[in-house]
């Protein structure tokens, strides 16, 4: 190619090869501010040849992220810049997307109460998110951090009384996806009418009304009228004893 760099200054600029393929492998944009802490790691001055030259290579390389540009096509536009055979390669195989990876793969949030909701952080390294699925039941945030890991802020919203759920969150790369497996249940809602601590022993009979609109206790008696929050052990510890 006629606009291609002499051999002693393609052998100055190839240390800075790797450290970009790697960048460009975790979804990194590589530009100047980038080549700016690149270039010195290497030994090198930050010349208008070092970084134009440069941003061709990464122009190059980033095309490993694309499936309709070939391993040969690739290296073939590398070793057309000048660069040898063997550090191609090995830019090449660096600049690939990596595999996605999610820790942990699965989480049960056990029995919930039946207005809560439960909340995790999941890591996914490898090659970054691009989309994330996830059904009605969750909020998704994502941090990603300096390496190829983001973290995952998962939010599971509350559900209904009695309900029982084991989904997948899906999360998707450009080449690749991975999946958690998301279990919880809730506990199902009280009985509308049961045994008031206070005056079940006196009356004999069911007073304790729960009000599904307040979520709480209150007693129909009106001798009593007492009034419990939901949930009251208590409550759950006297009803218990009077099965």
């Amino acid at each position: 190619m006629s606009d291609r760099l002499p051999e002693e200054q393609i052998n100055e600029l190839l240390p800075c090869l790797k450290s970009m393929a790697e960048l460009i492998s975790i979804g990194k944009h590589i530009d100047r501010k980038v080549l700016t802490q690149i270039i010195p790691q290497s030994g090198l001055y930050g010349d208008d040849w070092i970084f134009s030259e440069l941003g061709i290579w990464a122009t190059i390389l980033s095309k490993c992220l694309d499936k309709t540009h070939t391993k040969d096509s690739v290296l073939s536009e590398l070793r057309g810049r000048g660069i040898p055979e063997f550090p191609a390669v090995l830019a090449y195989d660096a600049a690939k997307p990596k595999p996605m990876i999610i820790e942990p793969k699965s989480v049960d949030f056990g029995c919930l109460k039946m207005d809560d909701g439960a909340n995790t952080t999941l890591q996914v390294s490898g090659e970054p998110i691009v989309e994330v699925i996830a059904g009605k039941h969750f909020k998704v945030m994502l941090k990603p951090t300096d390496s190829d890991k983001t973290l995952v802020k998962l939010q599971l919203l509350k559900g209904t009384p009695g309900e029982s759920i084991r989904e997948e969150v899906i999360f998707r790369g450009n080449s690749g996806e991975v999946k958690a497996i998301i279990a919880a249940r809730w506990e199902s809602a009280p009985a509308r009418l049961s045994w008031c601590p206070k005056c079940g022993d006196s009356i004999k009979k069911k007073s304790l009304f729960f009000n599904p609109s307040k979520k709480s206790y209150e007693c129909l008696n009106l001798m009593c009228r007492c009034e419990f929050p939901y949930p009251d052990k208590l409550v759950e510890q006297y009803n218990n004893s009077h099965r």
